[in-house]
């Protein structure tokens, strides 16, 4: 049972974040505010809006979860995650110059409305899953405090994400992300140096034999394609675009996006550190509780406190980046597409809040019906889905690959995600091919196909005038 130094130090860590959120939410009098932070963040905001939406569950829970049991393979999310978020720095400008609010309106602009509405509906349907993962990951951490059933611990942070949103949406996420990511770095070095000073050379060497320092474990479903869904995903999600299109210049994007990137692999290593140090030494533990048991057992009670607000607050940002991401899309690219009622600034806000409602009140309801998921097997499923939908597509607008004939590229946004589903439930276990390969490769195949008949039409249409002048 958590003791009173415990619970002082979660609290204040709470305290001095719900100042922040306070602090940002006197600054949103608009969508704009609410939606980007109006163009206004500077590169320590970036960095931190990036660490606050990619670290959360996955990151810190899930990694510590597989780490227990499969080692090092448990790093592809952070490393392929951070790697990522590095090159979506170098990347910044060509986004930027983008002028638009989320990625589904750039689909529609480049390929049409079905398009959009495809891309707008699968990117939703890829951010919710990992929402669901998210509050998976907050159990171990709220349990601590009441042992209770599972549909009223899922409840504490399913209200902690509606309340961080709320409290400002993305301005308050960025505001809340940097605060949350000085602390959460602050504490994750501190363990490294411990677990440094703690673990002798023969544990190394026991891991060494054991093969728990590879990468590619088949049997856990680990291997490159993890990594490469990490890379795809992270390109193709709002939550992780958001901080560029609301950074005041591509500088301030591109600094905090590199800074990120390497926070994000520095804290998914010592995830993984100390997760394979908890399989050794407390071999009975639910993996899923590997971090969380950590700090209960092998820190004094006023750094366990601070560590579990640190951490919940990770899973929370995270799911209220993810959150938010879905209500914009949601709102901006398909109701206000399909309906003018919701014109007026102040209804346009109403139905984003409705929005985060209705999104946390369905993650919530599949978590209490499927509370044994893997955490990062979500994660990957939410990185894939929302990869396959629109990676290709922006590659194509980056590098301008373009036009492309709109049937070519509805069937690229609408089919791959949708060969994606049907390949994991049905053909996964039969033939061990990755989702992510079948559903990318025809992505690729139909964009091109579109490219290629388009580059065809001007050729087709001279020889045809050249006929008719030599007759």
């Amino acid at each position: 049972m958590a003791s009173i130094p415990f619970f002082i130090c979660f609290l204040l860590v709470l305290f001095l974040t719900v100042i922040a959120g306070l602090a940002a939410k006197r600054r949103v009098k608009e969508t704009s505010d609410f939606t980007n932070a109006s163009g206004s963040l500077t590169s320590g905001m970036v960095a931190g809006a990036l660490v606050g939406g990619f670290v959360g569950g996955t990151s810190i829970v899930g990694t510590g979860e597989l780490a227990f049991s499969h080692g090092l393979a448990s790093l592809w999310f952070t490393l392929g995650g951070g790697v990522a978020v590095i090159l979506l720095g170098f990347t910044a400008q060509r986004f930027r110059q983008m002028q638009v609010e989320t990625l589904p309106e750039l689909i529609g602009l480049q390929y049409g409305a079905q398009a959009q509405l495809g891309s707008s509906l699968f990117l939703s349907l890829g951010m919710f899953i990992q929402v669901v993962a998210q509050i998976l990951a907050a159990l171990p951490f709220v349990s601590v405090f009441w042992q209770t059933n599972l549909s009223v611990l899922a409840l504490i942070p399913s209200f902690l994400i509606i309340a961080y949103v709320f409290a400002g949406g993305f301005m308050g996420a960025s505001l809340v992300g940097t605060v949350k990511t000085v602390m959460l770095v602050a504490l994750l070095l501190g363990t490294g140096v411990w677990l440094w000073a703690t673990i002798d050379g023969g544990m190394y060497v026991k891991w060494w034999q054991e093969g728990r320092f590879q990468l590619i474990v088949p049997e856990a479903g680990m291997g490159w394609a993890q990594g490469l869904s990490m890379l795809i995903g992270i390109f193709s999600t709002q939550a992780y675009l958001q901080p560029i299109f609301a950074s005041r210049s591509t500088r301030a994007a591109k600094t905090g996006a590199i800074t990120a990137g390497f926070l994000i692999i520095l804290i998914g290593m010592v995830s993984a550190w100390i997760g394979m140090f908890m399989h050794d030494v407390h071999p009975e533990l639910l993996p899923r509780e590997a971090i969380p048991q950590f700090f209960l057992m092998h820190s004094p009670a006023w750094l366990a406190g601070a560590a579990y607000a640190i951490i919940l607050l990770s899973v929370v940002m995270t799911g209220a980046a993810l959150t938010l991401s879905i209500a914009t899309i949601l709102n901006r690219d398909v109701l206000q597409r399909y309906s003018t009622r919701f014109v007026e600034e102040t209804r346009k806000l109403a139905v984003s809040r409705l929005l985060i409602l209705a999104v946390i009140g369905v993650s919530y309801a599949i978590v209490c019906w499927d509370d044994r998921g893997q955490i990062l097997h979500w994660a990957f499923l939410a990185m894939t889905l929302r990869g396959v939908t629109i990676f290709f597509p922006v590659i194509f607008y980056l590098f301008r690959i373009l036009p492309v004939q709109s049937k070519w590229a509805v069937a690229a946004i609408w089919g791959a995600p949708i060969f994606s589903l049907v390949w994991s439930g049905w053909f996964l276990p039969i033939t061990g091919i990755d989702p992510l390969v079948i559903s990318g490769f025809w992505s690729a195949l139909a964009l091109l196909i579109g490219w290629w008949l388009v580059r065809k039409e001007p050729r087709q249409n001279d020889m045809s005038l050249r006929h008719v002048d030599t007759r």
